[in-house]
């Protein structure tokens, strides 16, 4: 598996004019050449889940995410769902075989939603490194021309 896709801004490495020209264009259709996302809920959706999807929609900004994205996005808030029903279930059981059953889904969701809200540029992180303009890389590398 290759790594995460940075857009040319954000790019650090040496690229030729035509990769350059290639990340362009892929930028441009990633934000524009596609359908805007769907802002209703899907009806296969839990009413918890309904919810998180219709106020992730509703604080999308500018983000890139478009139509394509939607099983994306609908598995963020399936698992958001299902984080939040554990969270309630944890607070009322006292058994602690239970309890333990449940801290593993727990932590089985919190992981999920860390890793597709990451995808999907829900994270601070994440949209600053989608935002992150390209560093001058004139700076001398070597240590003679660095010292001389």
């Amino acid at each position: 598996m290759g790594r995460k896709y940075k857009v040319l801004e954000a790019s650090t490495g040496n690229l030729t004019v035509l990769q350059q020209q290639t990340k362009a264009a892929a930028q441009a259709l990633a934000a524009d050449g596609l359908a805007p996302i769907q802002a209703k809920p899907s009806p296969h959706l839990s009413p918890a889940a309904a919810a998180e999807y219709r106020r992730v929609v509703a604080n999308l900004g500018t983000l890139p995410i478009r139509d394509l994205d939607r099983a994306e996005l609908e598995m963020y808030c399936t698992w958001y769902a299902i984080y939040t029903d554990v969270a309630e279930r944890l607070q009322d059981t006292t058994d602690m075989d239970e309890r333990a059953a449940l801290m593993m889904q727990l932590d089985k969701s919190t992981k999920n939603i860390k890793a597709l809200a990451s995808d999907l540029g829900l994270t601070v992180n994440s949209r600053m490194a989608m935002n992150m303009p390209k560093q001058d890389s004139n700076k001398p590398t070597g240590i003679k021309a660095r010292f001389g």
